[in-house]
């Protein structure tokens, strides 16, 4: 501690010149908690803490709570929700410190209600943790030691408090009914919280505090420079128009100049401007002009290219403070105009109309703050190289941090930023906080190019739009008829209060380049019907309205922004969190990380394997299939959206991640391992698609492109027995349209059923090859379900290889191997492809890098495929 304090004071001494620039101090070091008033003696003792960082994180490093991941510990900690915590640590104020006018603390984060003091004198309420605290303690500070402190307050008794005294929220309002009923009684809308904590259906309920973001002193004398936004309103290869937006507070009058460099790729130019200060908020802007600029680009339509710009502000010829950014320019443009069949849902960069492809993102772990920045890359990259090139971040979580958005700017990952609503309707006596929450985070991640449309909400316009009952799962008719019977004129009132005007207006005034929606999904009150389709679409009828996963392939959706259907994990990432005795589809330890609230997941997943599969064997079959199932549905509705280009542009599948280990609708798990159905997504989002469909009597040869350059290419079509013995061929040379999807070759199963095959022991393979060879892409077509395919039982051969800083596994079958799973036990590895179709005598080469030595390699090694069952 000593030592600490000791290096804080020396660098506050650093600052001692007459004239100094604003200068930021981290306070993360030297901070200690326990329970607030509490009656466990056990818990009064003064412990250090991590800053960033929560109350359960603190707890489980010094072993005062089990891991609450691990079997079933969530429903041991459940009493840390419901207690009060006191952080505290010491801030020395040497005159090196005490000499400057302002001295502000500042919060980044506090989750959530909190009261902080500074030697017993309160400084500050919290209540939004989605918002920077900041006050000016220069009149707190004493001279000498100063005890900063922070208690932590239980939620639920604020959640009682605000509901009876605004009993105006409750009568006719959804908000608090639907909170009642997603949630036993909480209301959590009525705190602006994230709502996941409290538990989703796929994550636990576990409700947290602490100080989750960065603190730090900021000291600084009469001017602070607060914001710098780059605003876009014209962007063409041509010409690039842009505006440098400085937010200045100045404490009174005062004349300035303004210093701007613009840089991109080390070259670049200055401008300086006078000017004026006035006492308060000073907004600044100066345009500039950049010829040919270098665009940004989602991932497979160009580079990411990025410029960055500083800004110094100059005073009496010092500098009073100074501020930088980087932006990406690029103009992306949400398109819902109309068309003969409804209203388009496209978004279009840079003149580009971009088939949106990816999938949406729940909070990476209960406990942000245990997130680093080599868990996003692991997990961004993964979704990059698998061709994705949208992720909608969902509105149950947070806000991301700087790192996550940096990222998606380098990879080309557009974001659909889901404002923090979900499912409920806040209270509009939460309207004034929640307009200070937009006005922050707006301007924090405004300068992103990846930032690609801003969204009020998730899920709360379906309860207001009235869907068409058969759109309505079962499961969910009598919530739908409750919350109908509650609304009221105040209801809609209240919604359109804040997602149609409250937050649009403070997103178009910021950022009036970037479209907003009000909610996802939404078709904004349009009456909806088989001959008009607009907005986004979240699907779920596999899942909960019992359809097949064959049948996705004729929904008419224009944007999926949710769908899937769950899948169990990897057996190392069930391992990690299971007993020996625990490892089976019903066991109590396998339910507890099971989290579908409605009906029993397992349960589904088992009923949906036995329509497609034959029954599993044992545990780790159910796994193998469990995941396969959850790939192929994505794999069908995908490539039937894709198909249906220009009417249908994107498909967001839920979800990416996982915040716990869990059976959910992840596709990579918590530890980052990627399911089945993340392979598969490498192969229905590839750049150029071929794609087989069976339609009106014959199999129709899709081609789609994302690319923005038409290609030549040779499509190569087989029916093969599962032996290998070619029945029929055909090759055709066929030119792939840029943009667009297109019929390359239709065979009429008439002609097909000339030849005499066998529908449960054949299938047809389709390549599409460049003029050098080289295959763009690949499908397989099957006449049946798999369970009533007759599969002839193959001899796969494997031959593990270092090169090296990889190693290389070949694969050979001697008949067909349909979706081929390999896996090493529990040692990290990854792998370039998996659940592959291995077709007889036609090797096979995967990549894989992989800390563990051949011979752990070799000896791991585990192959299975369909056919093996």
């Amino acid at each position: 501690m000593k030592k600490i304090l000791s290096i804080i004071t020396a660098c506050l001494l650093l600052g001692g010149a007459a004239f100094s620039q604003t200068q930021k101090i981290p306070l993360e070091s030297g901070w200690e908690f326990h329970e607030y008033n509490g009656s466990k003696p056990e818990l009064a003792e003064w412990r250090s803490a991590a800053v960033p960082g929560l109350i359960h994180t603190d707890l489980l490093a010094h072993k005062l709570i089990p891991d609450p991941f691990y079997r079933d510990n969530e429903s041991k900690v459940q009493w840390v929700s419901n207690t009060e915590w006191e952080y505290h640590r010491t801030i020395t104020a040497d005159q090196s410190l005490l000499k400057h006018k302002h001295i502000d603390l500042v919060f980044e984060g506090l989750n959530t209600l909190a009261d902080v003091s500074l030697n017993g004198e309160p400084i500050l309420h919290a209540d939004n943790m989605f918002l920077e605290w900041r006050v000016d303690i220069k009149t707190y500070l004493k001279p000498g030691n100063n005890t900063l402190t922070i208690i932590f307050h239980d939620v639920k008794p604020e959640l009682a408090r605000l509901d009876k005294a605004h009993p105006e929220e409750r009568a006719g309002a959804d908000t608090s009914a639907l909170g009642k009923m997603m949630d036993a009684g909480k209301v959590k809308s009525y705190v602006r919280k994230a709502a996941y904590e409290g538990g989703w259906d796929w994550g636990p309920n576990m409700v947290t505090c602490g100080i989750w973001r960065p603190v730090y002193l900021q000291c600084w004398e009469n001017e602070r420079m607060m914001d710098i936004g780059i605003a876009q309103p014209d962007i063409t290869p041509q010409a690039a128009h842009i505006s440098v937006n400085v937010r200045v507070f100045s404490t009174g009058n005062a004349s300035a100049a303004l210093k701007i460099n613009c840089i991109q790729n080390g070259a670049g130019k200055s401008f300086t401007y006078p000017v004026t200060l006035h006492s308060g908020v000073n907004d600044i802007s100066y345009p500039i002009d950049i010829a040919r600029p270098k665009l940004w680009y989602p991932n497979g339509y160009g580079s990411q290219d990025m410029y960055h710009f500083d800004a110094a502000l100059l005073t009496a010829g010092h500098t009073a403070d100074a501020i930088s950014t980087r932006a990406g320019l690029r103009s992306v443009v949400l398109n819902r105009d109309r068309d003969s069949l409804g209203r388009k849902f496209e978004f279009i960069v840079n003149g580009i109309p971009v088939f949106a492809k990816g999938a949406n993102i729940i909070p990476f772990d209960h406990f942000p703050t245990r997130m680093t920045a080599k868990r996003y890359r692991q997990f961004l990259q993964t979704a990059a190289d698998a061709h994705m090139n949208m992720m909608r971040l969902w509105g149950g979580g947070y806000y991301e941090t700087q790192e996550f958005y940096d990222l998606c700017d380098e990879l080309g990952i557009m974001v659909w930023q889901d404002f923090m609503f979900a499912n409920a309707t806040p209270p509009m006596f939460l309207k004034e906080n929640i307009a200070k929450e937009i006005n922050y985070q707006v301007r924090r991640l405004r300068n992103h190019p990846c930032i690609a449309v801003w969204c009020g909400n998730n899920e709360i316009s379906i309860f207001m739009e009235n869907p068409n009952p058969d759109f309505i799962p079962d499961a969910f008719k009598t919530m739908f008829a409750k919350l109908a019977a509650t609304r009221t004129p105040k209801t809609y009132i209240d919604y359109l209060e804040i997602f149609d005007y409250l937050i649009p207006g403070i997103v178009n005034r910021l950022t009036p380049e970037i479209s907003y929606t009000s909610s996802s999904p939404t078709s904004d009150f349009e009456p909806q019907s088989a001959k008009y389709i607009s907005g986004d679409m979240h699907n779920y009828n596999v899942w909960w309205n019992n359809k097949t996963i064959e049948e996705q392939a004729n929904y008419k959706d224009r944007f999926i922004s949710e769908t899937g259907i769950q899948g169990f994990p990897d057996m190392a990432t069930i391992d990690a969190f299971t007993e020996p005795g625990d490892r089976s589809a019903t066991s109590h330890i396998m339910n507890a990380h099971q989290k579908n609230f409605s009906v029993n997941g397992n349960v589904v997943i088992g009923k949906i394997i036995k329509t497609e599969y034959k029954d599993p064997a044992d545990f780790a079959t159910f796994d193998y299939l469990a995941q396969l199932v959850q790939g192929e549905s994505l794999k069908i509705y995908a490539e039937s959206m894709r198909r249906r280009r220009p009417f249908s542009m994107g498909f967001l599948y839920w979800q990416l991640n996982d915040s716990w280990p869990v059976i959910s609708w992840a596709t990579m798990d918590y530890y980052g391992r990627p399911k089945a159905s993340l392979y598969l997504a490498k192969h229905f989002y590839e750049p150029v698609l071929v794609s087989p469909h069976e339609e009106d009597g014959k199999i129709d040869i899709y081609t789609v492109s994302d690319l923005t350059a038409d290609e030549n290419a040779t499509l190569d079509v087989r029916l093969m027995d599962f032996n290998g013995k070619v029945l029929w061929t055909k090759k055709a040379e066929t030119e792939v349209k840029a943009l667009a999807s297109s019929i390359a070759l239709s065979i009429p199963e008439d002609e097909l059923s000339k030849i005499g095959y066998d529908p449960e022991k054949t299938f047809i393979a389709v390549k599409l090859v460049d003029g050098k060879g080289g295959i763009i892409s690949s499908n397989e077509f099957y006449f049946k379900r798999p369970k009533d395919l007759r599969y002839t039982k193959s001899q796969i051969t494997t031959e593990l290889t270092k090169q090296g800083d990889h190693y290389v596994l070949k694969l050979n079958s001697s008949a067909l191997a349909p979706r081929v799973g390999i896996t090493f036990g529990d040692e990290d590895v990854w792998l370039s492809d998996n659940y592959i179709d291995v077709l007889p005598n036609e090797p096979v080469s995967i990549s894989i890098k992989s800390p563990a030595t051949l011979e752990q390699l070799k000896k791991t090694l585990k192959i299975e495929s369909l056919d093996q069952l």
